[in-house]
């Protein structure tokens, strides 16, 4: 019977443990990288993020302008990080290394710490939601069987959308590359690490904007707290306290009013871009301040690009971000009286055009490769012009019953608009009026895609418009910090042995929650989910690669049940690659017989009609022609044919394919 996995949910297994040691790999690459190309002294979250766009720009131009292997350049970058970090000199420029000798005292080694139970339940996530199988984890799949990049000419590719943006996927193939197998699991790891990454940035402003304790027994004022906070409130590369981490951690991920697990978690390219778009205006709002203070060539001109060249080929809303981003600094740059304009223009656009050039190279790869490998847009005369006033009140529709998040922007809009009228060129005057820029233009760029890209149907109902919008989440939570968090800093630190409380509720928080609501966070757990990974892993027993197998589903209306069959046998261990699928909905004698005239002589009924030969009704099974007609190999009945409740499915999962369409009584079988 298909009532459970195998083994325990979050027990991981080798090819887990194997995925998540070639993933460690893969960030330690980035790591060493992104040191070697940024000044000293920059942020460790921020090098890790820049040696991430490095490959990611290194394995595009390659793949793109060149026939030969992704190896080869892969190979060349761990070269060039294996001797960086065999100097003493060089290594210690890491942020692994800044602070103390042991790794535990660095800031990332208390932010592994903090972390450790949500990686310890993170551990065996498995790929989940539509997207994944349909074009996110076949586009990874296909970098590590063939080492190039998917062209109409090349090998088949089982993607929806094969020329879809790479960057996560780079990170998936560097993985797969250290760990000799391929890491299904590793662009979930990597959307977990860059939450970790912009919670260590979260905890550095925090710790920043924090007054210093009073001494044991004595309790500060309020004049001596405000006094403090006017002291020194710069972020640097010291190792925040245990309790800022802590809260740092909190704010990037649970607190989050844009956080979603099957969202953030998942492969998907939300977090991915929430963080890079973080890092992004960071890094802006240094460049515009150096430039303020006469500093012709900013020490963030490096890092700011190559993070803009992660942000921009997540996915294909990434130049959504990238533009508002890039038109905030240029019009900061250029009305601030203190930044010599052209100076101003010559920085913004030495940060901005190595992401554009990126872009614009994809595009032309894309265009080129395949006839229609990305969403393409709508013809003009096809615009949903005449629908705006719906789209519109669709996204309103869509504010309200996330009213939470958008409360919170709409505060941020109201804290830049006064901190731009009151001092408008300070730091947190730049950092403000980006943050609100990026959120008026994102909100802007995403109304043009339900006018300009979206069908009818969907740009009415403003289709996924929440999720699309927590990709500035992070933004929000920044603005927040920076404005927010001194005033109540004040009100806490006022009694030293309250905010040595606070900050212990806070670790012991970030330590028990994952574990508290680890249903909640293992998504991919979800019934039917673990019965159709076993379905799939059962099946692969009788399947070889290369075969040609008949996926039958009755009552099957979408692609979700069958791509989610399909990629667990194509891209899952034990894997069965270059499998030839034909899909029916009808299930019969004569459906049987058509698949067998046309070559297909294995066929995986997930729930069996009556009146088939020799099988049961109302159960999974695998059939194989012979001489004399269709054989049973193996049937598995489905565990909720004895249940009297229909457990709940997961969103977009069908219940027809899998005979659940109505309850059964206790005790019924098939």
């Amino acid at each position: 019977m298909l009532s459970t996995l195998s083994r325990l949910p979050y027990l991981p297994d080798l090819h887990d443990i194997r995925g998540m040691a070639g993933f460690a790999i893969s960030l330690l690459l980035f790591f060493a990288l992104g040191s070697a190309v940024t000044p000293r002294r920059t942020l460790p979250e921020i090098q890790l993020t820049t040696g991430w766009g490095l490959v990611c720009v290194v394995l595009t131009v390659w793949g793109v302008l060149t026939p030969w292997s992704l190896q080869l350049p892969a190979a060349a970058l761990g070269l060039a990080a294996i001797a960086w970090l065999a100097r003493p000199g060089w290594r210690v420029r890491t942020g692994l290394w800044v602070t103390r000798s042991t790794a535990l005292g660095t800031s990332f080694g208390r932010i592994l710490l903090l972390t450790l139970p949500l990686w310890l339940v993170m551990l065996s996530v498995r790929p989940s939601q539509i997207d994944t199988w349909l074009n996110l984890l076949p586009n990874a799949a296909y970098l590590f069987d063939h080492a190039v990049l998917p062209t109409a000419h090349g090998p088949p590719s089982y993607s929806f959308l094969p020329v879809a943006p790479y960057n996560s996927q780079f990170a998936a193939y560097i993985a797969s590359l250290a760990s000799s197998s391929f890491a299904d699991s590793a662009m979930s790891f990597l959307n977990i690490a860059l939450l970790c990454a912009a919670g260590l940035l979260f905890a550095r402003v925090v710790a920043a904007r924090t007054t210093t304790r009073a001494p044991p027994g004595q309790d500060k004022t309020r004049a001596e707290i405000v006094k403090d906070h006017g002291r020194a409130t710069a972020v640097t590369d010291r190792t925040p306290p245990w309790w800022a981490c802590a809260v740092g951690l909190l704010l990037a991920v649970p607190l989050n009013p844009g956080f979603v697990p099957r969202d953030f978690f998942a492969p998907y390219g939300e977090a991915s871009l929430a963080v890079t778009a973080l890092f992004a205006v960071w890094l802006a709002t240094e460049l515009l301040g150096d430039l303020a203070r006469g500093i012709a060539r900013p020490r963030s001109i490096v890092p700011l690009a190559l993070v803009l060249a992660a942000l921009v080929n997540i996915k294909q809303s990434g130049i959504g971000l990238l533009l508002p981003i890039g038109i905030g600094m240029l019009v900061l740059a250029c009305a601030d009286p203190r930044i010599p304009r052209r100076q101003g223009l010559i920085a913004c656009l030495a940060a901005l055009v190595p992401a554009l050039a990126l872009y614009l190279l994809w595009r032309h790869f894309a265009i080129g490769s395949f006839p229609a490998g990305e969403l393409e847009p709508l013809p003009l005369a096809a615009w949903n012009i005449a629908l705006l006033p719906r789209i519109i009140l669709g996204m309103l529709m869509a504010m309200f019953q996330k009213a939470t998040f958008f409360l919170c922007v709409a505060v941020v809009l109201g804290l830049a608009a006064v901190r731009m009228w009151r001092d408008p060129w300070s730091r947190q005057g730049h950092e403000l009026s980006l943050i609100a820029g990026t959120i008026l233009l994102f909100t802007g760029f995403l109304l043009f895609t339900y006018v300009a890209h979206f069908p009818p149907d969907w740009a009415v109902q403003a289709h996924s418009f929440f999720r699309y919008e927590s990709q500035i989440s992070l933004l929000v939570i920044l603005a927040l910090i920076e404005v927010l968090w001194p005033i109540a800093a004040v009100r806490i630190a006022i009694h030293g042995r309250r905010m040595r409380q606070a900050g212990v509720a806070a670790v012991l928080l970030i330590l028990i929650l994952p574990v508290a609501i680890a249903p909640m966070l293992r998504f991919d757990l979800d019934t039917p989910q673990p019965e159709l990974w076993r379905l799939g892993h059962a099946a692969a027993a009788y399947v070889q690669p290369g075969e040609r197998l008949a996926l039958l589903l009755p009552g099957y209306t979408d692609d979700a049940v069958g791509s989610m069959l399909r990629g667990v046998l194509l891209f899952t261990s034990p894997r069965r690659p270059g499998l030839d699928f034909r899909v029916d909905t009808h299930i019969g004698p004569a459906t049987l017989q058509a698949a067998a005239a046309a070559g297909y002589h294995l066929a995986l009924i997930t729930c069996t009609p009556p009146g088939l030969e020799a099988v049961p009704a109302g159960v999974a099974a695998m059939l194989r022609d012979t001489q004399d007609g269709w054989r049973v190999l193996q049937t598995w009945p489905w565990p909720w044919s004895a249940t009297i409740r229909m457990p709940h499915f997961a969103a977009l999962l069908g219940h027809a394919p899998l005979c659940a369409t109505t309850p059964q009584r206790t005790g019924s079988t098939r």
